[in-house]
């Protein structure tokens, strides 16, 4: 699959990882400078367009067209929401966002994106979660 990623987050960076792991081809568009150059320094093998979403023919020239998902995962819920309904104005099937604030939820949903709200919040549930496991193993130990 072609997948495109707007937004070099460390999630997006680990999203990265996965889907070269599984053999995906992935390209990133990224406005800032420093981390387009980052991120195309530790995966060589992608495609890295450093611009905004909201800049015209970015979608053309990351060959949008051809993408079989997009995923948005700025800190901006506007960026992320200019690449979902761009994503669906050229057709790609699967929409994919991070969300930073919980009202914005409608929104997306109603462009038939899916959503991970609030990732913080997952990662704090998932450490929560081994501290209690830890504390379990040592009760029965």
């Amino acid at each position: 699959m072609y997948i495109l990623v707007v937004g070099a987050s460390p999630e997006s960076d680990n999203l990265i990882d996965i889907l070269i792991d599984q053999g995906h081809r992935v390209a990133l568009i990224e406005s800032n400078e420093d981390q387009a150059r980052h991120i195309l320094k530790k995966h060589k093998n992608i495609d890295v367009f450093q611009a905004s979403i909201s800049q015209g023919d970015i979608l053309e020239e990351a060959r949008a067209e051809t993408a079989d998902a997009i995923v948005a995962a700025t800190g901006d819920d506007s960026a992320n929401l200019m690449a979902m309904f761009l994503g669906r104005e050229y057709g790609i099937e699967t929409l994919v966002s991070i969300i930073n604030e919980p009202k914005h939820h409608s929104m997306f949903e109603r462009l038939g994106v899916k959503v991970l709200a609030n990732p913080a919040a997952i990662i704090a549930q998932q450490l929560y979660r081994l501290i209690e496991k830890s504390r379990s193993e040592a009760k029965k130990g």
